[in-house]
């Protein structure tokens, strides 16, 4: 299947309405979290699903923060085998990363991102850096629409790995874009570089576990959630 980007969606995505995603077609009820992760689903029911219902109709979706958070990473460890290989262009991971380099210099870090990477660089002394996205750095409505734009846009990547974490690169994927088509979501706050050698075990997400990931939080030092939430509202696009 060709990769493509869809860029008539680009202006439009986030002004869509949400409907009735995670609902068995069988029973017509909602689907547990574990039914999520187990059901692989078929062309037919991809072709009727959206990020931004599948977020909010998601079994965690309305439970305590803290609450949410636990369960969804819990059933993302319990479902994922874990890598330490290069992240791809395109690829959203959850890791662990609790102890980076010049956490000394840092005001604030998270522990175990949520994270949509678009790259590789280098330092100047030649040293791999992982790039991307953290998005546990946007609030959880600026967070859906950024997936749900994502998703719209690089669609046939997404689908093509909806039941299985992917392990080709979405070579359209690039800060350039990304940045252009999500500025009023203010996407650079959220941008980092990782040490590869220092990110633990890492879950890529198939695209189906991805409204499940949206349901975490990070775990910040330096900083509280509301006081990252508050760094956001003031950042520039």
């Amino acid at each position: 299947m060709p990769i493509f980007i869809n860029k008539t969606k680009i202006n439009n995505v986030t002004n869509q309405s949400p409907g009735a995603t995670n609902v068995d077609d069988t029973t017509g009820k909602l689907m547990t979290l574990s039914d999520i992760s187990k059901h692989i689903y078929d062309s037919d029911e991809i072709k009727g699903w959206r990020m931004d219902e599948a977020i909010q109709n998601n079994p965690l979706a309305k439970k305590p923060i803290n609450m949410r958070s636990k369960m969804a990473y819990r059933e993302i460890m319990k479902t994922i085998k874990p890598t330490k290989k290069y992240l791809l262009p395109g690829e959203m991971c959850v890791f662990n990363y609790s102890s980076p380099k010049f956490q000394a210099d840092l005001d604030y870090y998270d522990a175990t991102p949520f994270v949509l990477f678009f790259g590789i660089t280098r330092t100047e002394q030649g040293v791999i850096r992982e790039v991307g996205f953290n998005l546990h750095y946007y609030p959880p409505f600026a967070r859906m629409k950024i997936l749900n734009t994502v998703y719209e846009v690089f669609k046939s990547y997404y689908v093509k790995y909806f039941n299985e974490s992917p392990h080709k690169a979405n070579k359209y994927v690039n800060y350039r874009l990304l940045k252009n088509m999500l500025r009023s979501q203010k996407i650079k706050f959220g941008l980092k570089m990782y040490i590869p050698v220092l990110r633990g075990n890492t879950y890529v997400l198939p695209t189906k576990m991805i409204p499940t990931a949206a349901q975490t939080e990070g775990h910040f030092s330096g900083a509280s959630l509301a006081q990252i939430k508050s760094f956001w509202r003031k950042s520039k696009r």
